[in-house]
């Protein structure tokens, strides 16, 4: 097992270890990620002067949640028309600390232009959404996008819609053409369309699902995903930490001392308020887990990262229920992990005819040596069948049941409780024995098994 695979089952286990005090826990990091973050603020280490300026404050949808000047996306599209270079955005530096993601607010009626200039101007190829336009009766986020049969037009930008379906039943795949002068490019939008302000969802699967697509439609360009929701800052730092430790995972980065409450500190200094609440963070620790065990047991089938009937990782309502029968989960072509909300291949159909091995007995005659076998001796296998495949089985059950019969989960009380098998031995294969109940070793097969 690699080094980075050790880190995460290093991390998985000392969630284990933590057991009813995990909230307590957690709740404390969080406090202090809060105090280390207002502390920045105060001591003009994170300062924010170009969401203040007059000019530019009624671009910001929420008075509270400004860029920082250290991070912020400036704008250099279209200014000699007169167009400002600020927008309410952060960059995020990735695993190899490239300029991963744009973490922006949604935008507002006044800045769409300002919002596709950005995606064009940093060649965005995927859009991750994680609100919806309207939320509790309150507008979160305007319709930058265009629906069908309606583009949308924003200075010299025409958007236009080309396919609109559902990823699951939470994320909505967009495909968007975007056009500036005379070139077009296509736009990946994925919405997570229930995930409520300021909460969580109501587990990990779809948020793995959400980035793990948008990595897919990403390929191998190096332009920032852009990440928003209403404001750009809980749910948007949510979804940029998912996928920062996921890429972490899957290029084997994953450092011995791998700390989570390290790698939100690390988001809030790009981006204010980046995973906002407390509740979000114990989701992030859940999705984390999740993504190791399912990485760990990809990487090794008999691995077992939690002790036989050990107590659950979380104790809450956002608990990780794992089990010891967790379903088998497909390797993606990166051989690491895989969403385990991908169900598992259909199992195989039973066959309808087995061989059985035969009863051994005495041997007659005399001058045989040890393996020699008779003439007259039975043969060493033989075929067996369901008596449901039978044309007269059913009319053996309108009979009733057959004599010294017996259920198929019950031991035979006497040696004649089955059914003798067919004659002729096999010229291939190997033969099989059919088990019931408890006895072990070649037998006749059971009463609803006959002949063929």
């Amino acid at each position: 097992m690699s080094r980075s695979l050790d880190a995460a089952r290093s991390f998985v286990e000392q969630l284990e270890a933590r057991g009813g005090r995990e909230g307590a826990i957690l709740a404390s990091e969080f406090s202090d990620i809060r105090a280390r973050s207002a502390a920045w603020k105060s001591s003009n280490l994170c300062s924010t002067e170009a969401g203040s300026r007059p000019g530019n404050v009624r671009k910001n949808r929420y008075k509270d949640v400004l860029p920082y000047d250290q991070t912020r996306v400036i704008l250099s599209l279209l200014q000699e028309e007169g167009h400002g270079d600020y927008i309410n955005g952060n960059f995020i530096r990735g695993t190899d600390g490239s300029q991963a993601y744009i973490a922006t607010q949604g935008p507002l009626p006044h800045t769409l232009l300002d919002f596709w200039r950005m995606v064009w101007e940093f060649g965005v190829k995927v859009i991750l959404m994680a609100c919806g336009e309207t939320e509790n009766g309150r507008k979160k986020c305007e319709c930058y996008w265009a629906r069908e049969e309606e583009p949308l037009q924003t200075g010299l930008f025409c958007i236009t819609l080309t396919r609109e379906t559902w990823l699951n039943a939470d994320i909505m795949l967009r495909t968007l053409q975007v056009t500036f002068q005379k070139e077009s490019r296509s736009v990946y939008q994925l919405q997570y369309m229930s995930w409520p302000d300021k909460g969580v969802p109501s587990n990990p699967d779809h948020v793995l699902t959400m980035v793990e697509e948008a990595r897919r439609l990403q390929g191998s360009g190096l332009s920032p995903l852009c990440v928003h929701c209403s404001a750009g800052c809980g749910r948007t730092g949510v979804l940029c930490t998912v996928d920062y430790v996921r890429q972490l995972l899957l290029t084997q980065m994953i450092p011995p001392n791998f700390s989570l409450f390290d790698v939100v500190l690390e988001m809030r200094k790009q981006r204010p308020a980046a995973v906002q609440t407390e509740e979000q963070y114990r989701f992030l620790y859940q999705t984390v887990a999740q993504m190791f065990f399912s990485a760990l047991q990809n990487a090794s089938p008999h691995y077992q990262n939690l002790r036989e009937n050990c107590a659950p990782l979380y104790d809450d309502a956002l608990s990780l229920r794992t089990s010891q029968t967790l379903p088998a989960i497909p390797r993606l072509p990166s051989g690491v992990l895989r969403s385990i909300s991908v169900p598992g291949p259909p199992a195989l159909a039973m066959a309808d005819t087995y061989a059985v091995v035969q009863k051994r007995g005495a041997l007659s005659g005399t001058g045989l040596g040890p393996g020699a076998r008779g003439t007259e001796e039975a043969p060493l296998y033989s075929q067996v069948a369901p008596r449901a495949r039978r044309p007269q089985a059913h009319a053996e059950d309108a009979r009733g049941a057959l004599p010294g019969s017996v259920p198929a989960d019950q031991s035979p009380a006497a040696p004649g409780a089955y059914e003798d098998v067919a004659e002729g031995a096999q010229t291939g294969g190997l033969g099989f024995n059919v088990r019931i109940g408890r006895p072990k070793g070649p037998r006749d097969p059971p009463v609803e098994w006959t002949r063929v």
